[in-house]
């Protein structure tokens, strides 16, 4: 089916040559899209202006700021204004939210800014640099703001950048935007609904978008839709016709592939018409995975799911693959081999997101903080590795044993109260005289990384606590939540810590309520989530293909594609509060890093 498109002399827009988020690309920033007059410029200043664009181009982000400091900044100049913008957002492509805002601030004190298309430059610089950080609630929330006071040649880039924000908000998020009284940002969260709806298959989502088009003529998106819409008209029939599935339907991993079979096979038949064929290849029927693969082959499929052991994706990430493969697992490193797409439970996403979700309120100094089993450890590693990246700050690394005394040790090292107990030793020594002191946490400490299970973190909460560290919040992958609190656990040895949760196992969440859920642990019910999402991704993969910047809400969070074909997750951050899973506010844990901000 087509859709109603609005535009210049009444001709479709080209969606063919589409690019991926344009938030990471190291393009001239959106602060500077206005020309200004040379006259009024001192040529130092303009040349230092220039230089300091020309070197945010290149991606020498700290190059920008000595520049703009050296040549621009100080000066009482008609580009003060911009070299700030640009400062604040070469800043946060450093990773410092506070330095960035710091500079934003600056700005928005000229008395340029009060110029209304000085205004519109603030917001959008504003929004840029949200979108750096993820932010994405307050991104909507800004970008809304520009649509009602950007010219109407100026709006197409904006509202673009308001619906990738949109589409990636969780649904908590999408609840809280409800309650604004915005009829037109209610339209946006609508349309948006219509791909979150997993019972509708996309013919019905395009129906159900036309006839909102239709009676909301006047709204942007019904004017301009977005290109998700747009693409999934003008493919056609995209849904496959043929699914096969390669899993180890026997074995150790028998329960875990039933857990995602069961997943996907709700999402199917949450979708009343429309449904293709499925066929399910066990792989330990064959003598190898190439087997496998050709038995999967031969049935014809549009799509192929699976395989699920690593050393199986690494096998078939090697061979030539002529129909596209969702593999179920992710290669420490990949091949990038054609047709061939990454979808996992990978705590990367997970990782990633916490650090995303404390950077939101300042927070950028971390201690990591786990147990010494095997996975723990590789956790640890692996959010050191992603701390070093995202420019966190590293205070201490400890790994403890599950003893008191291993608790105790750990802790104290991990606070620098050792260090405090140890001064205390040598000033009695060399005075010989009793000290009567308090040893006290670090104050450089915005937050612990924690790589252990609830009944681990339960006895880890109240040593924080008593060591004055009871306003540094712990953080954790959802593996902490692989059950529900003993109802012996006193609900204050399990709050301020927060962590990731996929979408399904959230309150509320009914989208994978028919399925057998097992009480002593959330694991299976993560795998059924994603098999529940192998099946959205096998129906719409194309659209990732012709439109990287696509972005789907899904039981495992909402899902993304990068460069290498890897689908990444971001999943919602909970936390406990009176013994019952809530939803977790940045602006909640990291009040100290809030205030410095205001």
């Amino acid at each position: 089916m087509s859709l109603n498109v609005e535009q210049p002399q009444n001709t479709v827009q080209n969606t063919s040559n589409t690019t991926s988020d344009s938030s990471q690309e190291n393009t001239t920033p959106p602060s500077i899209y206005h020309p200004f007059s040379t006259s009024k410029v001192k040529e130092e200043v303009l040349e230092g202006y220039n230089l300091a664009q020309k070197l945010y181009e290149q991606g020498d982000y700290q190059q920008v700021i000595d520049r703009l400091e050296l040549n621009v900044l100080g000066t009482n100049s008609t580009l003060q204004l911009d070299g700030y913008l640009l400062a604040a957002l070469a800043a946060a492509k450093l990773d410092d939210m506070t330095k960035s805002f710091d500079y934003w601030k600056e700005a928005e004190l000229l008395s340029s800014a009060r110029h209304p298309d000085n205004q519109n430059k603030l917001q959008e610089s504003k929004a840029t640099i949200l979108e750096h950080f993820g932010d994405w609630l307050a991104v909507v929330k800004t970008r809304m703001a520009l649509t009602y006071n950007l010219p109407l040649n100026e709006g197409e880039r904006n509202q673009e950048q308001l619906w990738l924000a949109i589409q990636n908000l969780t649904q908590n998020e999408i609840d809280e935007l409800y309650q604004e009284k915005d009829p037109t940002l209610h339209g946006w969260l609508t349309i948006s609904g219509i791909l979150r709806d997993q019972t509708l298959s996309i013919e019905q989502q395009l129906n159900t978008f036309s006839q909102w088009q239709n009676d909301n003529s006047d709204h942007p998106a019904a004017i301009l839709p977005p290109k998700d819409f747009q693409i999934m008209s003008s493919l056609g029939d995209m849904a496959p016709k043929k699914i096969a599935i390669m899993l180890p339907m026997s074995g150790n991993l028998e329960r875990a592939s039933q857990a995602i079979l069961d997943g996907f096979f709700s999402s199917f038949y949450n979708q009343k018409e429309s449904r293709p064929q499925v066929f399910i290849i066990d792989v330990n029927n064959y003598e190898n995975i190439k087997d496998a693969l050709a038995a999967a082959n031969e049935k014809l499929p549009d799509i192929i799911i699976g395989p699920l052991q690593k050393n199986n994706v690494a096998q078939i990430s090697r061979l030539e693959l002529s129909t596209p493969v969702i593999a179920l697992n992710q290669l420490d490193l990949n091949l990038h081999a054609k047709n061939l797409y990454h979808f996992s439970l990978n705590p990367e996403d997970e990782i990633h997101e916490l650090i995303a979700f404390a950077k939101q309120e300042g927070a950028q100094n971390a201690a990591i903080l786990s147990t010494q089993d095997t996975w723990a450890q590789k956790q640890s590693d692996e959010f050191r590795e992603a701390a070093t990246k995202e420019n966190v700050n590293i205070t201490s690394n400890q790994t403890y044993a599950n003893t008191p005394r291993g608790r105790q040790d750990a802790i104290q090292k991990l606070l620098l109260v050792n260090e405090s107990y140890a001064r205390k030793r040598l000033i009695e020594q060399w005075s010989g005289v009793q000290v009567e002191s308090i040893a006290r946490s670090r104050e450089d400490l915005d937050y612990i990384y924690y790589a252990g299970k609830l009944t681990d973190a339960k006895q880890i909460r109240p040593l924080l606590d008593f060591h004055f560290a009871d306003g540094i919040p712990m953080l954790a992958t959802s593996t902490l939540n692989d059950s529900a609190p003993e109802k012996s656990t006193n609900p204050n040895d399990i709050e301020r810590i927060l962590f990731t949760e996929l979408p399904a196992l959230t309150p509320n969440n009914k989208a994978l309520s028919g399925l057998f859920q097992s009480q002593g642990s959330n694991i299976l019910r993560r795998l059924q989530a994603l098999g529940a999402d192998s099946y959205l991704l096998a129906n719409k993969y194309q659209l990732f293909t012709l439109l990287p910047s696509t972005k789907i809400a899904a039981n495992t969070g909402i899902i993304t594609i990068d460069k290498d074909g890897i689908f990444h997750k971001r999943p919602e951050i909970m936390t406990y509060r009176k013994g019952n899973l809530v939803y977790a506010n940045s602006a909640q844990f990291f009040k100290q890093e809030e205030a410095t901000q205001e």
